[in-house]
């Protein structure tokens, strides 16, 4: 049997073969030469020293010197106000009243008459023993109206304790000491400085009225109602500031802080601004009641502090760290942060100078 012949068959396989070792190696060349994936880059901080600033614009009036404040003396709701800003008042006059006076005059009228009653008829059974004895009445009639003398004076005695009053000190009639809670009266003699206006709900701590010397003037600057707080506790009464008049931004005088909101000065809780005087106080013509100013106060000035800006630090669970890329990769480092600004935060602990710290 004759063999077939396999070179024509083999040699088109060899061919076939070389063919696509080619087109391999133009595939891993072409792979080779492709765009490798870009590496993500991350900022870098660098741990610094320099100074921390905090500074804080108050916006303010100038008005007279406030010497005292005046309060009514019991909650309530202002019905009546006889004073107005600018008004110039003498000692004990009436500022104003509270709606819930007339309440107070009817409970008061009320608990007068009441004790009154109850002490008639004690004084009418005492007159009435008086009688008897003087006429000699039999002993009987003068023992039984004994006894209704003493049961008069139970009965005032239980009127006197139902309104809280001790029998033993007796009763003495303080309707208007009563009425005068609902009332405020000027206790110095000055100018207003401001007003509450009628329909405001006050209590025993709001400033109803503040009275000035129109001869003396200051600056009254207002606190940020929002942050108010986080404002006034870097200051202190004596502090130093600058103040600019709005119409002469370029003129600048010196002052200190005379007074504060109380728990932080000697000013009350709810009068969130800040007084200001003025050393030397500038000349008549250029400080004068009613004009705008600005308020400049530093606030906080700590020189030579680490540092790092805001986007280089770290918070998860409470807890505030950076990172550092060591020798066998990263590394989370606590940290303890102290004052911050919009740009830099002061590093307490857990950094050296010149450390160099990746961001997220």
């Amino acid at each position: 049997m004759r063999k077939p012949n396999l070179s024509p068959v083999l040699s088109i396989l060899g061919i076939a073969v070389l063919l696509l070792a080619g087109c391999g190696e133009a595939g891993l060349a072409e792979a080779d030469d492709a765009t490798p994936y870009p590496t993500p880059v991350q900022d870098t901080f660098i741990v610094q020293r320099g100074d921390i600033v905090i500074e804080t614009e108050l916006f303010g009036r100038i008005s007279p010197l406030a010497l005292q404040t005046v309060s009514f003396q019991m909650n309530g709701h202002v019905s009546a106000v006889y004073t107005q800003v600018n008004d110039t008042v003498t000692a004990g006059q009436l500022l104003g009243e509270l709606s819930e006076m007339q309440g107070l005059q009817a409970e008061a009228t009320a608990a007068r008459n009441e004790i009154r009653r109850a002490q008639i008829a004690l004084e009418i059974a005492q007159l009435t023993l008086n009688k008897y004895r003087a006429e000699g009445r039999p002993s009987y009639d003068i023992e039984i109206q004994q006894l209704q003398v003493e049961l008069a004076q139970m009965d005032y005695n239980e009127v006197l304790l139902g309104f809280g009053i001790d029998p033993a000190v007796g009763y003495t009639d303080d309707t208007e000491a009563q009425i005068s809670r609902a009332r405020a009266y000027a206790p110095i003699s000055g100018e207003i400085i401001s007003a509450v206006s009628p329909g405001r709900a006050v209590n025993p701590s709001t400033v109803a009225f503040v009275i000035g010397d129109g001869a003396q003037l200051e600056v009254v600057a207002d606190l940020d109602p929002g942050q108010w707080e986080d404002q006034v506790r870097f200051m202190f009464e004596g502090m130093s500031v600058l103040v600019s008049p709005n119409d002469a931004p370029d003129t600048t005088w010196t002052g200190v802080i005379r007074q504060l909101p109380s728990p932080y000065g000697i000013g009350t809780p709810d009068e969130h601004v800040v007084h200001v005087v003025l050393d030397p106080q500038p000349p008549a013509e250029e400080f004068v009641a009613g004009d705008t100013v600005s308020v400049r106060i530093q606030l906080v000035n700590k020189p030579g502090v680490l540092w790092l800006p805001p986007d280089a630090l770290r918070q998860v669970g409470g807890r505030t760290f950076v990172i550092e890329n060591g020798e066998s990769g990263p590394r989370r480092i606590d940290v303890e942060v102290g004052l911050a600004t919009r740009g830099m935060v002061e590093i307490v602990s857990g950094l050296v100078e010149g450390q160099v710290v990746v961001g997220p």
